[in-house]
């Protein structure tokens, strides 16, 4: 007797790849085998069953799964939308279209209730729909409903390629008009096509259903019970539009011919060992083994399409859609276990272009305003046009297989010469003002920091030219199984970057929404909402670079050797772990978004301090996320707002040591979040941004070592408080500001280099130059320390941890960065141990009744060379004030939700 409970989806594929007597299906029991004459004959029937079981393919039964999709309005809307954007259909006719998407998906929907006997028997031995039946009104509908929604689609499909074939003819009329979107074309004649597939499926129901497998499998008549069971629960336990999709006939599934079978077996073992173990790496031999495998399995597959499949010594044609989600799946593994193609390298190169274009280019008005009257800046865009051009022809050769190699080392060569020409012109035209007397924007500065682009554009291209492989085992299986995009892969892996950066659940299918966050000087900042409900941010690469040109990198070095804004940020979050500190760091990971490469970092709960100690005590909101509103603090008892005061003093205590030990420049009042739970009071603190650090120029915990460029920089800041202090004698003052003990410098003249200690400075007037140079918001080193950052901290002075955090953050940053990193570490160290000394280690228990850091206000007065004092306002006062306060939980005002 067959067993309840049985179905599809528990029982073991290896009971469909090797039969019933070499794998059991769990839960399942053999029949019992009657000990009389009848032996023979029972066992001969049982050998037959376990044959076709057998010879049933696990890819095949996935695809006939996979093949099932139905088409509703929702689908319709989603995938027809820019039809009705770009105003090609109009807004009744987008309507009904989705409306009879939803009644052909509701009819379908109906068939559910009835068992594949019942409608087996919806058609009469006329072979017309028995309209007296349920099951008969129910088949007739959904046939009705599928040929209404194809006869639509049919006429939009008609409409559109009328519109191609005459595109400019319209054009000419309509210089607006976009053109028709290749892919919501191909989704119309798909959509068609499905509708009449379908419909033909349902139509033909009482050949399928009457087929010697459903009827087996309905009587359970001289069958293994287990086999019985099985196949009774494919047709009437599993939903009847899946059994429609496979033709309704288990043996058109599992009679699969013994020779078609025998070529399918082997690859389908072979992608479920992969499956049982991902993480196993595939060699050369497996490699080319698996390839052949595939190119057998597509011959396989023709066969199939063009002959069917042997039943019961003839021949039954298998469903189209179980066809082509068959070869879906044979394209997966082709993808899994093949090079990148010459789309995927074209793609990658050309993604390449586009960051390039976005780096060296800037608004087309703000371009011409500062080229107006200037030979030297419009020679250097002529020049920066002439690099992306030869840019965009290499990539073009680098993937036609008809280009040889020395088509293509010319176009590299000529690559190379337009590079030069561009960094000649650039620093030609990288002047102070432009001739409009602005001055020159950022694209100017960036033309100069073309090598890094040229040489990483260029080990790309030696990447697709060499057919090397940019996947592991471990990753291609991700991408076979649908976990993760190849495009995410590639490139991340031509970035230097590692497996494990990119994260799958960052890909676009599984984001819901998106918004906009904001723009600052390192780019726009994306709220993404996955399809689970969470949330992510996301930065593009491209704005992150941009950005590292002017805060952090300098001169191009920022993304130099692997170093990307990604690499800057997950170093962050080493160094984090690496202090015991990594609940102060958002978590990082990279992949793409609508085309475009970047990381992500982890949402932070609550508000910024911003938010919290400005707009927070004017609001008597919650945050978003559950968590106390400045003005809700300000309400509590005092000892609870003493502990919560605690706490956020010494987690942004810490969070100021780990930046001093990652160099992070950019921790202003929006750069970190604070969260006080509403009902634990527990405080967290989350640094974000964290790409504004391990700059090569901070060599120290606030020491600077400047390179010629910044260093007339430098002096140009100086200039402009000279200006202010004294106009009549700007040289005397430049020159008494340079005499501070902070300061020194080599060199003479043009050729003057500085390096500038932060925690020696006397003259505070100087933090505005300072900070005008190197982007830093903070420019001292706290006067206390947390004894857990403390003790963090001297573990990692020498041995195994220190070997590890720098092992973690080595392939991550140039060669320059990283010995400014071990630079820096060692500086920091001092720096807590003199504060050890002096009594400065606090333990958690009594920051309760540490007192609070001060910070001064007000204008700043400064010395004039012939001993007149002149005080000081605007930027200089506050870059002096906030720059040298030694707690950012004072100078950004949190203090004061506690006063």
């Amino acid at each position: 007797m067959a067993l309840e409970g049985v179905n599809i989806n528990n029982v073991s594929m290896d009971y469909f790849l090797r039969g019933i007597d070499a794998a059991k299906p769990q839960g399942v029991q053999p029949a019992q085998v009657p000990q009389d004459g009848a032996n023979a004959q029972v066992d001969a029937r049982q050998e037959a069953v376990g044959k076709m079981v057998s010879q049933l393919d696990v890819l095949l039964m996935k695809a006939a799964m996979d093949s099932t999709k139905s088409l509703d309005g929702k689908q319709i809307k989603t995938s027809l939308k820019p039809l009705l954007d770009n105003g090609l259909i109009d807004k009744n006719s987008f309507k009904l279209l989705a409306q009879t998407a939803d009644t052909a998906a509701k009819t379908l929907k109906a068939l559910d209730k009835f068992t594949g006997k019942e409608l087996a028997s919806a058609i009469g031995a006329d072979n017309k729909y028995d309209l007296t039946t349920k099951q008969g009104k129910a088949v007739a509908a959904a046939v009705e409903a599928q040929q209404n929604l194809a006869d639509l689609l049919s006429q939009t499909g008609k409409m559109l390629s009328a519109m191609v074939r005459n595109e400019d003819k319209i054009r000419a009329q309509n210089p607006a008009f976009a053109g028709i979107d290749e892919k919501v074309l191909d989704d119309v004649y798909e959509f068609q096509q499905l509708c009449d597939r379908r419909a033909t499926e349902i139509a033909g129901l009482t050949w399928q259903m009457k087929d010697f497998a459903v009827h087996l499998a309905a009587n359970g008549e001289n069958a293994d019970p287990n086999v019985a069971a099985i196949l009774k629960a494919k047709v009437n336990d599993l939903l009847p539009r899946q059994a429609l999709a496979m033709h309704g006939t288990a043996d058109a599934l599992a009679t699969v011919s013994e020779s078609v079978s025998a070529k399918l077996r082997p690859l389908a073992e072979k992608i479920d060992a992969f499956r049982n173990n991902p993480s196993s790496a595939i060699g050369e031999a497996e490699f080319n083994a698996l390839t052949h495998d595939i190119a057998t399995m597509k011959a396989a597959l023709q066969d199939i399409r063009k002959n069917g499949v042997e039943v019961g010594g003839g021949r039954m044609m298998v469903a189209k859609d179980v066809i082509k989600a068959l070869e879906k799946e044979v394209a997966k593994a082709e993808e899994l276990f093949t090079t990148a193609r010459a789309e995927v390298s074209r793609r990658v190169l050309y993604n390449y272009i586009g960051t390039a274009v976005s780096l060296l280019s800037d608004n087309e008005a703000s371009e011409r305003q500062h080229c107006n009257g200037s030979t030297k800046h419009i020679v250097a865009l002529e020049c920066r046009n002439g690099f992306l051009n030869a840019m965009q022809e290499l990539a073009d050769a680098a993937v036609d297989s008809t280009k040889s190699q020395a088509d293509i080392q010319k176009l590299a060569d000529d690559l190379g010469k337009q590079a030069e020409n561009l960094e000649k012109a650039a620093k030609l035209a990288g002047g102070i003002s432009a001739p409009s007397g602005a001055s020159v924007n950022t694209v100017f500065t960036r033309l100069k920091n073309i090598k890094p682009l040229f040489f990483g554009f260029g080990t790309l291209v030696g990447s697709v030219l060499s057919g090397k492989r940019l996947f592991t085992g471990a990753e291609a299986m991700g991408v076979f199984k649908g976990t993760i995009s190849a495009s995410s892969v590639v490139e991340a892996r031509a970035r230097g970057l590692a497996a494990a950066d990119v994260n799958p659940a960052n890909e676009d299918t599984n984001i819901a929404s998106e918004r906009m966050l904001g723009a600052g000087a390192a780019g726009s900042v994306y709220e993404l909402t996955r399809t689970d409900g969470t949330k992510v941010v996301f930065k593009g690469e491209t704005e992150s670079r941009t950005g590292l040109s002017t805060i952090a990198g300098g001169g191009g070095h920022s993304y130099a050797s692997s170093q990307t804004t990604a690499n800057l940020n997950i170093a962050a979050k080493n160094a984090s772990v690496a202090l015991g500190m990594g609940d102060l760091i958002v978590d990082y990971s990279v992949g793409m978004h609508n085309g475009v490469f970047g990381f992500y970092m982890e949402k932070a709960k609550g508000m910024t301090a911003h938010a919290m100690a400005e707009a927070g005590l004017f609001s008597s909101s919650s945050a978003s996320d559950g968590g106390l509103s400045a003005k809700e603090i300000k309400k509590l008892p005092l000892e609870q707002r003493k502990q919560i005061k605690a706490d956020m003093r010494r987690k942004l205590n810490r969070l100021q040591w780990l930046d001093l030990v990652t160099g992070q420049v950019d921790r202003h009042n929006e750069n970190y979040f604070i969260h006080v739970d509403r009902d634990t009071h527990k405080v967290t603190v989350k640094g974000i941004d964290n790409d504004a650090g391990y700059s090569q120029y901070r060599t120290g915990a606030v020491k600077f070592t400047l390179d010629k460029d910044r260093s007339g920089v430098f002096n140009y800041c100086l200039l402009e408080i000279a200006k202010k202090i004294d106009p009549h004698n700007v040289q005397g003052v430049v020159q008494d500001l340079l005499k501070d003990p902070g300061i020194t410098s080599e060199g003479k003249g043009r050729h003057t280099v500085y390096t500038i200690d932060a925690s020696k400075v006397k003259n505070k007037v100087l933090a505005n130059a300072i900070c005008g140079v190197t982007g830093a918001q903070t420019l001292a080193v706290p006067d206390k320390i947390d004894s857990e950052t403390y003790d963090a901290l001297m573990a990692l002075k020498s041995g195994e941890k220190r070997e590890a955090y720098l092992k973690s953050i080595r392939p991550r940053l140039s060669e320059a960065s990283y010995n400014a990193a071990v630079s820096r570490l060692d500086n920091v160290i001092a720096h807590a141990e003199q504060l050890k000394n002096d009594g400065k280690v606090i333990e958690k228990q009594d920051w309760l009744s540490e007192p609070d850091e001060t910070i001064e206000k007000g204008d700043i007065s400064v010395k004039k060379p012939n001993g007149d004092a002149k005080k000081l306002g605007g930027d200089i006062a506050k870059d002096a004030n906030n720059g040298f306060c030694t707690s950012i939980f004072v100078r950004d005002g949190l203090n004061k939700l506690f006063d």
